[in-house]
């Protein structure tokens, strides 16, 4: 991941524009990563307590009536600091009861780190549904933070389901990039031609996050890319070759970097 995709990560979390921390471009992202958890920690640290009891309370009432509540008095951000604190079984009851624009809503405010146990036993079916409302928002932060999180059968549908741009942009703000190379096996030979092509028609911002990003495939995926990347015209392969060539990864893309030679 890249300090900038860090920065806006850190934005969202502070509910601020990412402009404001521009200042933090040249700040390894090592360090920005760390300056966000702790800042997570802190924020959803604060008031445990109060979230501990309004978990508690919710057992005291069906989940039907605690779900109705939680969509019309808590909102997204009380929801998201109480479902860290939920037992996963009362977690997954009530995520089946919430309509899938309040779950994305809750989604873009959730710590994963806190929610793993939940996300792992979700229905693939509602982990789509979700996925798809947030591609449909543009919220790439919020898809991405959870790649890590899908159980393999919830990534295949999802890969499955959305487009290519979709999947690339999340997979740019994903937690770790170790996931990618599973995620990329998913795509079918026949998508490939439209993932070079959104690689292609990229702007600049995200060409030079998403050229990084292929150097964390396995050779197969390179492999498996390099074809539909090789058939692109002349000047786009050129400029994807550039910009590999600025972000330092040229070298480390093994047969990606053959296809984008300009012939």
């Amino acid at each position: 991941m890249s300090p900038r995709a860090e920065i806006a990560k850190l934005a969202r979390l502070l509910g601020e524009d990412p402009e404001r921390f521009g200042y933090l471009a040249d700040v390894p992202e090592a360090d920005l990563r760390r300056v966000r958890e702790r800042a997570t920690d802190v924020l959803f640290g604060a008031d445990r307590a109060v979230f501990e009891r309004i978990a508690a309370a919710s057992r005291l009432v069906p989940a039907a009536l605690t779900a109705a509540i939680a969509q019309r008095s808590f909102g997204p951000t009380l929801c998201a600091r109480v479902a860290a604190v939920l037992e996963p079984d009362r977690a997954l009851d009530l995520a089946g009861r919430l309509s899938t624009g309040f779950l994305a809503d809750v989604a873009a405010r959730l710590d994963p780190r806190r929610v793993g146990a939940v996300l792992t036993r979700l229905p693939p079916e509602m982990i789509t549904e979700v996925a798809r409302e947030l591609a449909g928002r543009g919220d790439h932060i919020a898809m991405g933070q959870f790649v890590d999180k899908l159980s393999a059968e919830a990534l295949r549908v999802v890969v499955a389901t959305l487009d290519e741009e979709n999947l690339l942009r999340g997979a740019v703000f994903s937690e770790s990039q170790d996931r990618f190379p599973a995620l990329f096996a998913q795509i079918a030979d026949d998508r490939l031609p439209a993932v070079a092509s959104a690689m292609a028609t990229a702007d600049d911002e995200f060409a030079h996050e998403i050229l990084p990003l292929l150097a964390c495939l396995d050779t197969a995926g390179m492999t498996r890319l390099a074809a539909a990347v090789g058939d692109l015209p002349g000047p786009p392969r050129a400029r994807l070759a550039a910009v590999a060539a600025a972000t330092g990864v040229l070298d480390r893309l093994g047969p990606l970097s053959a296809a984008l030679a300009d012939r």
